[in-house]
C-alpha cells in the first residue's frame, strides 16, 4: 500500500487546543505538582501553565503518567550517574528533552541519537533508565 508522502506543517500557525478539562482531580494535580517540583525549574513556563498543559489533554491521567515516567528516569540518571549532581541548566533541560524523546517511543537505538540532543553514551544511559522504569 502507497502511503502519501506527509505534508509539511508551518510551525508558526500552530496554537494550543482548548481546554478540555475546567479542573484536574486532586490525585492529579499532586502529581503534577511533584512533576514540576522536580523538573519545573527547567521550562520556561509557570506551575499554572504546566497544569493547563494537562487541562488540554483528553486523557491528562495518561499524559501524567509519561511525565512522572520521565521524571523517574531524570531522577535514576542522576542517582546512577551523576552521584545526585545537578549539570548546568542547559544541560539538565537536554536531558528532559532527550527523555520527553524516549517517552515517546520515538528512539529506536543508536541510529537515532542524534535525535535525542546528548551524547550517544548519556542517551543510551537515559534509555537504560528509562526501561528500567518498566521491570519495577
Amino acid at each position: 500500500m502507497n502511503t502519501p508522502d506527509p505534508e509539511p506543517v508551518d510551525l508558526s500557525k500552530l496554537r494550543p487546543g482548548p481546554i478540555r478539562h475546567e479542573t484536574l482531580p486532586p490525585e492529579l494535580l499532586e502529581h503534577v505538582q511533584a512533576i514540576y517540583d522536580v523538573v519545573g525549574s527547567y521550562f520556561d513556563m509557570t506551575l499554572e501553565q504546566f497544569e493547563i498543559g494537562f487541562m488540554r489533554d483528553a486523557h491528562p491521567e495518561r499524559e501524567v503518567a509519561v511525565w512522572c515516567s520521565i521524571t523517574a528516569a531524570w531522577i535514576a540518571y542522576h542517582e546512577q550517574y551523576l552521584d545526585n549532581e545537578y549539570l548546568p541548566d542547559e544541560e539538565e533541560a537536554k536531558l528532559i528533552t532527550a527523555l520527553i524523546v524516549i517517552s515517546t517511543g520515538a528512539y529506536t537505538g543508536v541510529e537515532d541519537v542524534q535525535a535525542l540532543g546528548v551524547s550517544e553514551d548519556v542517551g543510551q544511559k537515559l534509555l537504560a533508565c528509562y526501561d528500567q522504569l518498566g521491570e519495577e
